[in-house]
């Protein structure tokens, strides 16, 4: 039986912490369902490792550079932003760190004491898509103090910050928990509903979604897990061996940015056949989940 009710928040929404990222699932990969490809309309992310060089003179205080602009949402403190990088020495050039060679941009809360001081500082303002130049002096990178490895103390540094995503920061409020939403029990397929239509970059297998989302138990829809209330977007790896919940990797594929989606996963598209008791989600039940897409890289 399909009804439409208001969503419903009990208790176990605060049970988020179960020792795994909840867009994982522990289907072995012989019996987890077939990633069906979508052909997407727009063009794929270009994926180019930048170059960068040392500065004239070292830096003295803190020198930001766009070498792109970006668009969106304007960063500040208590925002997470996701970002590749590139970590030179100012003084020789010498590359001592880069997201690039790892294929794993970095995820932050800004302005929250995370990273060195002349990113906190430096990286205020970015938008999505942003290329900033950070000259960075001893005193607002290391300092006398640097990590083992390549620096030496009271190095200078440079960076080149590419800006994937900026998340606003978020609060219970800001969850969509007003929505109406059709209840689900023994779905086949996922099936995907778009509420709102966005005009972002869009997403394929092989990129990574940055989305904010409410987990629901298909049946009576009660809220399991809302993003919004603990300010922590999920990253989801759009690749089918990256284990993945499989309904995300399916139906998050050609969506664009601020698009707010609706998936309805069956069982064994989502956990798998026996639920996810730490979450609430019995064994056999659907998985209704409301997302907003606020990234792709």
């Amino acid at each position: 039986m399909r009804r439409s009710l208001p969503l419903t928040v009990v208790s176990v929404l605060l049970i988020a912490g179960c020792g795994r990222g909840e867009d994982a699932t522990d289907a072995p990969p012989d019996q987890r369902p077939e990633i069906e490809a979508i052909e997407c309309d727009g063009s794929p992310i270009e994926r180019e490792i930048p170059s960068v060089e040392p500065p004239a003179t070292l830096p003295t205080e803190l020198v930001t550079t766009d070498i792109r602009s970006g668009s969106g949402h304007p960063a500040q403190s208590g925002d997470t932003l996701f970002a590749d990088y590139i970590g030179i020495r100012s003084s020789d050039g010498l590359v001592f760190d880069s997201s690039y060679s790892r294929d794993a941009p970095a995820n932050f809360a800004l302005g929250q004491g995370r990273v060195i001081a002349g990113w906190d500082q430096g990286l205020v303002g970015v938008q999505t898509g942003t290329v900033r130049r950070l000259d960075i002096p001893s005193s607002l990178a290391y300092g006398d103090t640097p990590p083992e490895g390549l620096l030496e103390p009271g190095d200078a540094l440079t960076f080149l910050v590419e800006v994937r995503a900026v998340v606003p920061e978020t609060t219970a409020a800001d969850a969509p928990l007003d929505l109406e939403v059709t209840a689900s029990t023994g779905a086949t397929e996922v099936i995907t509903e778009d509420l709102l239509s966005g005009e972002g970059q869009i997403a394929r297998l092989g990129d990574t979604a940055i989305i904010h989302a409410l987990l629901v138990r298909g049946d009576n829809l009660v809220v399991l897990l809302d993003t919004w209330e603990r300010n922590g977007p999920l990253e989801i790896d759009l690749d089918p061996e990256s284990g993945a919940i499989p309904g995300f990797v399916q139906g998050l594929q050609c969506v664009a940015v601020g698009t707010r989606r609706v998936l309805t996963i069956p069982p064994e598209w989502a956990f798998g056949p026996d639920g996810e008791p730490s979450l609430g989600l019995p064994a056999g039940t659907d998985l209704i989940v409301i997302v907003d897409v606020v990234g792709v890289f």
